[in-house]
């Protein structure tokens, strides 16, 4: 079942580290101790000072063997008992006593609304729920028992084996990957090392902390580190003394990581460069269509891959009023989920960029464009007569929308296959085109889901057009 339930009672007792990195009152420094290191480094983030505690190389290979000692087992550990943590750690983070103060930094780090980041934090903890664990097992992998034992088959048995000791490079752009990334290598019963991003540097630890709350030999098969990206030899270093790498985050750091791993023979599960979209070919009523593609937008910022960067309509549909719609139901949000304004740049940009693409598609290609945007930053959606180059989707960050008319399905497969076949992931459809979708998911599309429902990652989703669990486990087929 999908749990839309906000609030559970609080459990676990509260970590004495938690008092450790919790300072951020009256513009004093939150303080964040990572598993292991010992170099302090600064770091400001939208006037937020904060002091990571870096690890060193020598460090990192030390936590590594650490975890390497106890892949048996953290193996022997019956699924079931990951499952229960999980549950009590997801209904811990939807107690909104126990949130708040989490709420407090992630909002000023993450420069969105704390409204927002509750939105995003509780739909992202509900996964975590049993029963929707459980779905995800069985969805992916077909039972839970494939992960504990031998499972009978029609050629004999099959089991499902952990990789050893992954190591998950997780990027700052939505921190739902953390609790993601983590809890499938928690119940795909491999031993994991976290890396945390310098632009979102705190959540996987308090994710980590809260997980030690509630069972403190959780530091047996989990570890949470930070070092500074720029030093490339600790990269190589640890994909060179681990099994598996699931990386999360954008184009140059991806092709850094598969290059490592190809050199070192290393599995990797690569998630990242992706960009969305919508295609709107039939609706039956404009405001209710407009509001779905509103929330599409809305969550996470767009900074997200499954967030939509641009919207194809159906020139057969009044285009005009759907654009002024969406930008209706985007000022009806910003009440209910508002923005945040704590760094000045982000403003500026979006202001700069709306009158760049007025001139430039206006102007200077000499098309149809109109604007439905506020007054200030809050959101923006323009209306272009034909087709944006590639490189302006790149401006499509905190409610920044283009709505650009097609004349036949072809015409969209076209500018897909041209512009953003390796960049491919959620496409948000209103139609009943099935060969369309057909087509769409040749070309590289992963998920299609309806508009309203690009931010919900139902239980066993494929993600990036593969299962997680499946990736961080091997098949053993037994035939004796």
């Amino acid at each position: 079942m999908y749990d839309n339930q906000n609030n559970w009672p609080c459990k676990g007792s509260r970590s004495k580290r938690l008092r450790s990195y919790l300072k951020c009152r009256g513009g004093k420094t939150v303080r964040i101790e990572y598993t292991c290191g010992n170099t302090a480094l600064s770091k400001n983030i939208n006037d937020l000072n904060l002091e990571l505690i870096g690890s060193e190389e020598n460090e990192i290979i030390n936590e590594i063997n650490k975890l390497r000692a106890n892949t048996i087992k953290t193996h022997d550990l019956p699924l079931q008992y990951t499952i229960d943590l999980l549950d009590q750690c997801g209904k811990l983070w939807l107690n909104r006593e126990y949130s708040k103060k989490h709420v407090e930094i992630l909002s000023h780090i993450l420069s969105q609304s704390k409204e927002l980041v509750i939105y995003e934090l509780e739909h992202t903890m509900q996964m975590l729920l049993k029963e929707n664990l459980e779905k995800t097992i069985k969805e992916e992998l077909g039972t839970k028992e494939v992960l504990d034992t031998w499972v009978n088959t029609g050629y004999g048995k099959v089991h499902r084996q952990p990789r050893g000791v992954i190591f998950h490079n997780i990027s700052g752009n939505a921190f739902v990957v953390v609790p993601t990334s983590i809890s499938m290598g928690l119940l795909s019963k491999n031993c994991n090392l976290v890396k945390v991003s310098g632009d979102e540097p705190y959540f996987a630890y308090a994710f980590y902390n809260s997980l030690c709350e509630i069972d403190p030999s959780i530091k047996d098969r989990l570890s949470v580190i930070y070092f500074n990206s720029e030093y490339s030899n600790i990269y190589k270093t640890i994909v060179k003394n681990t099994d598996c790498v699931i990386h999360w985050g954008g184009e140059h750091s991806g092709r850094m990581m598969g290059e490592l791993c190809a050199k070192f023979d290393n599995h990797l599960i690569m998630h990242g460069a992706k960009i969305s979209f919508e295609v709107i070919d039939k609706i039956n009523n404009a405001n209710h269509t407009a509001d779905l593609i509103a929330r599409d937008v809305i969550c996470w910022e767009q900074k997200a891959c499954l967030s939509p960067r641009i919207v194809f309509v159906n020139k057969n549909l009044d285009t005009k009023q759907l654009a002024q719609a969406i930008a209706d139901k985007l000022k009806e949000y910003t009440t209910i989920l508002p923005k945040a304004y704590l760094n000045p740049w982000n403003s500026m940009k979006i202001i700069q960029d709306r009158q760049y693409c007025l001139l430039k598609y206006g102007v200077k290609k000499q098309q149809n464009v109109e604007l439905y945007s506020s007054y200030n930053a809050d959101y923006t959606v323009i209306l272009n007569d034909s087709l944006l180059d590639k490189e302006d989707i790149d401006r499509c960050f905190n409610r920044f929308i283009f709505v650009c008319p097609y004349e036949s399905s072809d015409e969209v497969l076209e500018y897909i296959n041209n512009n953003l076949k390796s960049y491919l992931q959620t496409m948000g459809y209103s139609g009943d085109n099935e060969e369309f979708i057909e087509k769409m998911t040749l070309l590289g599309v992963s998920i299609v889901t309806k508009p309203g429902d690009m931010s919900i990652h139902y239980p066993g989703t494929s993600h990036d057009g593969f299962h997680n669990l499946q990736e961080m486990t091997y098949v053993v087929s037994r035939q004796l």
